[in-house]
């Protein structure tokens, strides 16, 4: 998959593009959805399959007041959509500037002009620019103007519940990575760098930890204890991690340390992925380093449980 940042670099002369625009927060089964739609279309008449994402997320930049935090950074983003077969992804910056653009004038400088548009594919309850006016009617218009096709995909329906990426940060931020996993169609990840940590893991309870410190408009699942698989670099690793405040050694910042089983490497620096398979427990305060140690044997017997079917 090509990644093009901005409108400058969009190559002339595309066979046939076929389009998608979203935020894509997640990537999550409605999103493949659309993915998915476009990808076959292009295929259909040997063209190219385009996304259309922003950066930063314009309720960012328009409503700066309301607390979002994010399933996905943007490069999991840009990873995530690779993993559906699109040729070309293209993040335009979300500015003040870029959201008093018009629809008409969306429609006209950048999927006619820039990109040549033969079909639109676009969610059930899509709407973009100015005020939100580019609703799905104005889009059939403009294609009947402009000769593109427009596809409308209805809701992806998961277990009664319309999968979205509200309900996916609801479900994460309740702990409910199971169901979050669900509605993603893969593991709710976390991503970051290894941090220098107080080093109590391994010398004061002899299980080291690798540190992540979560930016606060990092969507974080809610504290406790859970199972999972962490990957550093192509490797992949069976894990337990603590996301909370350290009650036990009194903690203010909210970390996420996870204990790598049959693993010793010096990674301090580098970045990993973690994937939430299960919560296992509440954040709880130990009355000291040996009762904690003896839980946190207690917690690797019961990841081991539920990471037994998973090939890695």
């Amino acid at each position: 998959m090509i990644f093009i940042q901005g409108v400058e670099d969009i190559p002339s002369g595309l066979s046939y593009p076929c389009l998608t625009i979203g935020n894509f927060d997640g990537a999550h089964l409605g999103h493949q959805a659309l993915f998915n739609k476009t990808v076959t279309l292009a295929h259909k008449h040997s063209g190219t399959s385009i996304a259309i994402t922003f950066h930063p997320h314009p309720t960012r930049v328009l409503r700066p007041e309301i607390p979002l935090k994010l399933i996905s950074t943007l490069d999991q983003k840009v990873k995530f959509i690779s993993y559906y077969g699109i040729d070309i992804l293209i993040c335009i910056p979300f500015t003040k500037e870029f959201a008093s653009t018009s629809p008409t004038q969306f429609v006209k400088d950048i999927l006619i002009k820039k990109i040549g548009i033969k079909e639109l594919v676009v969610g059930y309850d899509y709407s973009f620019g100015r005020n939100r006016e580019g609703n799905i009617n104005f889009l059939k218009t403009q294609g009947v103007i402009n000769n593109f096709k427009v596809h409308v995909v209805p809701p992806v329906i998961v277990k009664s519940l319309i999968v979205s990426s509200t309900l996916v940060r609801e479900l994460i931020a309740e702990g409910k990575v199971e169901q979050a996993a669900q509605m993603l169609g893969r593991p709710f990840e976390i991503q970051g760098v290894v941090q220098q940590g107080m080093k109590r893991g391994g010398p004061l309870l002899g299980f080291p930890t690798a540190n992540i410190y979560l930016k606060e408009d990092q969507l974080g699942p809610k504290t406790g204890v859970y199972a999972v698989i962490v990957q550093v670099g192509e490797q992949n690793y069976k894990g337990v991690m603590n996301v909370g405040y350290n009650p036990t050694f009194e903690g203010e910042q909210l970390s996420a340390e996870v204990h790598i089983l049959e693993f010793n490497q010096d990674i301090y620096g580098k970045t990993i992925d973690i994937k939430l398979i299960k919560r296992l427990r509440e954040e709880k305060t130990f009355s000291g380093p040996q009762e904690l140690a003896a839980q946190i044997k207690k917690d690797i017997s019961n990841a081991l449980a539920a990471l037994e079917h998973i090939i890695i």
